[in-house]
């Protein structure tokens, strides 16, 4: 289609119709050259306006200025733009820097309309802004000081070519482009914090960071995007003029080139009447965010019209996907499939630590899954999975440990685990029909083989039931033997009371066996802490674990002598490391890899690999996740927007989506609504309070009754406000520190700055309450609920 015939069409897109232009254009004119100008000031206008009846008394071409456009009873603008395409040139007056004319002006070059500026230079109003703005500076423009001037260059510009327009490229990784302004007042904060959160990827003009930039330079940028945001100064603040005269230019030019534009303002000064119903303006910064949806929804909305790589979702498909189940227990085959493995996988399989330690729902079980299946290489390794249950321990903390003081509990108990777990070593090798029929075939190795069992069965130790009731049958024979004592001495010697007999014969065996056959042992310890209570651990629980870590230790070198790599790699919960510290003299002497969540991408991935596996998807988190889901709640990328509302634990997440998930199929929708994640949150909020108090009341119940004493509170709060809740609540003056704490730790509060707004809670700080509860006493910050909880709770914003 030619210029002409494009000119002559009502364009596809328009922001002031919001969608197809509604305006009828077979009666535009051809050939005319037409002065755009401002009423003000009153000389410059009179000018100009004389210089256009001259000429066309003298020429044989139409002339006209806006005074002669036929505006009653229509929208301005849409007959400036009628004038605009059936112009030859259009000639905009910059004398001053109005901005209706300079949105005119970035107009007719968005249209490809021969355009020439043209300027009193005598006249210095406005100079120094318009040196700053600089654009003009490039464009050129035809000086003037008189009409007889005006008409002579005029006429020698009619007919000028049009602007060489720069090369184009779409930016379809970043489609949006945001002016920003010379100062970061409180709504230009919001406006950049909010996209920032949207699905939006965004290219940014930042005046400090480039002073000045060619018309080119945002012409290309403009051009290329799919969407100009820019948020206006008001004209009270230094550099205001520059920066919205820049403004008004280049959303002419957005808006000529059918993209999605908006303008924010600060205060609620009188717009410039082309761009008015452009003009979004706002008293209070927290407006902003709302003020952005509907702009945002549109660029995500014509992004996907212009995509041809966009797909849309396939016939139910949500019926397909599987997100699996929020305990890795319940999913051991899946995770074969979409186990994500991280950098901290890596460094466990590497054995560079020999503690996970995460929260409930962090992942420690799923992990522990996925180093099993890695581990298991082939006949040279022998990979040891033990999940006893809490209560097991219970039973040695009673019988055993409670009678003996603290310097022989930690003999006992490293000398429990050494003969546990030599005897789970010759256990697996034992009931292993390969090992026995390879012995079978081999008679060095068989040798090898009956030492081992000869040993294992000089100890009483018997091959049926789990592990959880081999460890259970251990522990009764200690707090038999114990139980047997008249009298428990210094002399007592207590690991021959653990092993009842000589161990080294067992030791011998097994490191005989597993040095001759085997070139790695994996030792996998979960669920040693499943009944322990969240930040109610006692000493006689951390001198369970701190000796299983001292026996770990003492095979591995016994097994290094022998050439052999002993990997024991123990999954415990946060909360057990702080104690662990804690007690523990040569504190943080074991190598630890921490499951604490905060990247975002690792989430897109867990999720991808997962949509993929079930929904038969391809192609990177972006383009998956718009198959099964709007990309928007609000002014905020809808994932984004389900992982901030969740502890940042793979567990919370996937909940939130199975439940957005059913929603949306329940309400028969193609793929995962707005309406849908919301009205999931609503459910999932109530879920995660009820579990937060299950978990918490663990190790306080009142303090676990407490969380719905801030029903209907504010989301944030000052240290009063806090303890007036929880006082009401029944814990005591004395108490009220502590509780705040342990609310703090299981992230039902945390903090909110008062200078950036920004919301931090404690495992983003990898648990240091010490750091994260600093602002507050400093009078820096407040303290804020959970965004996990606010709707279950009414929390006020």
């Amino acid at each position: 289609m030619t210029q002409s015939l494009l000119l002559h069409s009502p364009p596809e897109f328009c922001q002031y119709a919001d969608g197809p232009c509604d305006q009828d254009f077979s009666a535009l004119a051809n050939g005319e050259g037409v002065f755009l100008f401002g009423s003000q000031p009153p000389a410059i206008a009179a000018t100009i306006e004389t210089a256009a009846r001259q000429l066309g008394e003298s020429t044989q071409t139409s002339w006209r200025t806006w005074r002669n456009f036929e505006t009653g009873g229509q929208i301005v603008f849409c007959q400036i733009c009628k004038a605009m395409r059936g112009a030859a040139t259009v000639f905009a007056d910059v004398t001053t820097l109005n901005f209706n004319l300079l949105f005119e002006l970035g107009f007719c070059l968005g249209l490809d309309v021969a355009v020439v500026p043209i300027k009193d230079s005598t006249y210095s109003v406005d100079q120094r802004a318009f040196t700053s703005l600089g654009v003009l500076d490039t464009l050129g423009y035809l000086d003037f000081r008189n009409a007889a001037e005006l008409v002579r260059n005029a006429g020698e510009a009619l007919g000028r070519p049009t602007l060489q327009r720069p090369p184009k490229k779409t930016f379809r990784d970043a489609p949006l482009y945001v002016l920003k302004g010379p100062i970061d007042t409180e709504g230009a904060v919001q406006m950049m914090s909010t996209l920032k959160k949207s699905p939006l990827h965004f290219r940014a003009y930042d005046p400090e960071e480039k002073p000045r930039a060619s018309l080119h330079y945002h012409w290309k940028n403009v051009q290329g995007s799919f969407g100009v945001f820019a948020h206006l100064l008001s004209p009270n603040r230094e550099g205001a003029l520059a920066h919205n005269a820049l403004c008004a230019l280049l959303i002419g030019v957005a808006l000529a080139e059918q993209k999605a534009v908006l303008l924010l303002q600060e205060e609620g000064d009188e717009q410039p009447i082309d761009y008015r119903d452009l003009v979004q303006t706002y008293e209070r910064p927290e407006q902003v965010q709302a003020l952005l949806e509907a702009p945002i929804d549109s660029v995500f909305q014509r992004l996907q019209e212009l995509d041809p790589n966009f797909e849309p979702p396939a016939t139910d498909l949500l019926s397909r996907i599987d997100l699996g189940d929020g305990a890795a227990e319940n999913e051991i085959a899946g995770l074969r499939s979409y186990y994500v493995r991280t950098g901290q996988f890596s460094k466990a399989m590497k054995g560079h630590a020999r503690l996970v330690v995460g929260r409930k729902g962090a992942g420690k079980t799923a992990m522990f899954y996925a180093i099993r299946s890695a581990a298991q290489r082939g006949h040279q390794s022998l990979v040891l999975d033990m999940k006893p249950e809490g209560h097991q321990f219970t039973r040695l903390r009673e019988a055993v440990l409670d009678v003996l003081s603290k310097g022989q509990q930690e003999h006992t108990v490293e000398a429990f685990w050494t003969f546990l777990l030599l005897a789970e070593i010759a256990h697996k090798i034992l009931n292993n029909p390969r090992e026995l029929s390879a012995a079978e075939r081999e008679p060095s190795r068989f040798q090898s083989y009956k030492r081992l069992e000869e040993a294992f069965e000089a100890h009483g130790l018997g091959s049926s039931g789990d592990f959880s009731q081999r460890l259970l049958r251990q522990v009764d024979r200690i707090a038999e033997r114990l139980g047997g004592l008249e009298e428990l001495s210094v002399r007592t010697d207590l690991p021959e009371l653990v092993y009842g007999g000589d161990i080294k014969s067992l030791a011998d065996a097994v490191a005989g066996y597993v040095g001759d056959q085997k070139d790695e042992v994996w030792l996998l310890i979960d669920n040693l802490d499943k009944s322990w209570a969240t930040r109610g651990t006692t000493p006689e629980d951390i001198a369970i674990v701190d000796g299983l870590l001292e026996a770990a230790r003492s095979l591995e070198r016994q097994f290094a002598s022998r050439q052999v790599r002993l990997s024991c790699l123990v999954f415990i919960r946060t909360d057990i490391l702080e104690h662990l510290n804690q007690h523990t003299a040569d504190r943080g002497k074991e190598g630890t890899i921490g499951l604490d969540w905060d990247d975002l991408e690792l989430f897109k991935e867990i999720v991808k690999r997962r949509l993929c596996a079930s929904g038969e998807l391809s192609g990177d988190f972006e383009e998956v996740w718009k198959q099964i889901a709007e990309p928007t709640v609000g002014t905020q990328d809808s994932f984004r927007y389900i992982v901030d509302r969740t502890l940042m634990r793979p567990r919370d997440l996937l909940h939130f989506l199975q439940s957005a998930l059913e929603v949306a199929t329940n309400r028969g929708h193609e793929r995962i609504t707005a309406a849908d994640i919301q009205h999931a949150e609503e459910s999932y909020s109530e879920a995660s309070l009820l579990w937060l108090g299950y978990e918490i009341e663990d190790t306080n119940q009142q303090v676990a009754n407490a969380i719905y004493g801030f029903y209907g509170c504010p989301q944030a709060l000052d240290l009063e406000a806090v303890k007036d809740r929880l006082g009401a609540s029944g814990i005591e003056d004395l108490k009220l520190e502590a509780a705040i704490e342990l609310l703090m730790w299981f992230g039902f509060l945390g903090i909110r700055s008062s200078s950036t707004g920004e919301e931090e809670f404690s495992y983003e700080v990898q648990f240091n309450l010490r750091k994260l509860l600093h602002p507050v006493s400093q009078g820096r910050a407040k303290y804020v609920i959970h965004p996990a909880f606010r709707p279950a709770l009414s929390a006020e914003g």
